[in-house]
């Protein structure tokens, strides 16, 4: 599989590492509640469960069907049409719709599932567009969003992104054999147990995953490739910064069919 676009449904996979205890200097976001299972794919999910989270904290239009709110026991239909709406699955799972729907829902905006690529896949880099886009399409045009690979010093980023109360998308290597695979929902960050781990939500259960951040390499569990940050009201110094040093990596190459 190539590094750079994953798939993940409902119900493949299972979460390899075990879940470690955090020490007692870990940082987490409160209010990171919205734990919702794979749809659409892991990339779609991964980065909704960051749009549900800042629902919840100053964005409430990010949400408006159903009850509005962000929780899955109560508002699933709604969620589910943010994260991939039944247009995006009738236009592009089996293949591309000669004239498709306008994009709607965080999988069109993020180019998931369309040609080349197979159903439930998606981009590493296509992820903060598919933040940007989908936050745009309901109001909140003001936002800014870009990834960064561990080596770009993405455990600098990490904390400072959730010390200032915002949640992260990592894409990761579930099974450890050297290819990333996966996107999780990021949402703390701990340094006092003699290694780095970061806090997440993997889509496969709802229990909070500490995993050791430690770059994608054979044999390691959960090993991160990206960070993705998301922020509805960015500065433009900031995203100036945190931009640096993406520009000229050739991500937008794309890859071959699974």
């Amino acid at each position: 599989m190539s590094r750079f676009y994953a798939l993940c449904l409902m119900g493949v996979g299972t979460v390899l590492a075990a879940a470690q205890v955090a020490g007692a200097g870990a940082v987490t976001l409160t209010g990171m509640q919205p734990y919702w299972p794979l749809h659409g794919g892991c990339g779609p999910t991964a980065a909704g469960m960051v749009i549900g989270y800042w629902d919840d904290h100053g964005y409430p239009n990010l949400i408006t069907g159903g009850d509005g709110t962000n929780s899955w026991s109560s508002n699933q239909a709604a969620i589910q049409d943010v994260i991939a709406s039944q247009e995006h699955f009738d236009d592009y799972y089996g293949t591309d719709a000669a004239s498709p729907h306008a994009d709607n829902c965080i999988a069109d905006f993020m180019l998931a599932s369309r040609d080349p690529l197979g159903d439930g896949f998606s981009y590493a880099n296509k992820q903060d567009e598919g933040l940007r886009g989908y936050a745009a399409y309901v109001g909140y045009t003001n936002t800014g969003s870009d990834f960064k690979y561990y080596a770009q010093n993405l455990w600098t980023l990490l904390v400072s992104e959730i010390n200032a109360g915002r949640p992260m998308e990592f894409y990761v290597d579930t099974n450890g054999n050297n290819d990333p695979d996966h996107f999780v929902a990021v949402f703390g960050y701990d340094d006092t147990l003699g290694a780095e781990q970061y806090a997440c939500y993997t889509g496969y259960d709802a229990a909070p995953h500490w995993l050791d951040f430690k770059p994608v390499a054979d044999g390691q569990l959960y090993g991160v490739s990206t960070g993705t940050w998301f922020n509805p009201t960015p500065e433009p110094a900031t995203l100036a910064f945190l931009g640096a040093g993406t520009a000229w990596l050739a991500l937008r190459r794309r890859p071959g069919r699974r």
